[in-house]
């Protein structure tokens, strides 16, 4: 990790399954700049699932979640909740 790196995007589950989500929007410039990330972090995400046996490659992860990216998008299972806190 570089010295002069901080987080922008973390992420939390507890033990009874909420996901708590902190996103510093400083350095988040526009819903382009959101996309790109969300798209860099999902090639990641694809191959550590591969890398750790979750799934058969890279490629078959990422198909995997953009599937259920989408499902998700179109009828959503939850609602977040909370507001921007300083």
């Amino acid at each position: 990790m570089q010295q002069d790196a901080s987080p922008f995007f973390v992420a939390f589950r507890a033990d009874d399954g909420d996901v708590t989500v902190h996103i510093d929007t400083e350095v988040i410039e526009s819903g382009s700049h959101a996309g790109i990330l969300l798209a860099d972090f999902s090639r990641h995400m694809a191959i550590a699932l591969a890398q750790t046996g979750k799934a058969a490659s890279p490629d078959a992860a990422l198909n995997e979640m953009l599937g259920l990216f989408q499902a998700e998008i179109n009828n959503p299972t939850d609602t977040p909740r909370g507001g921007i806190a300083n």
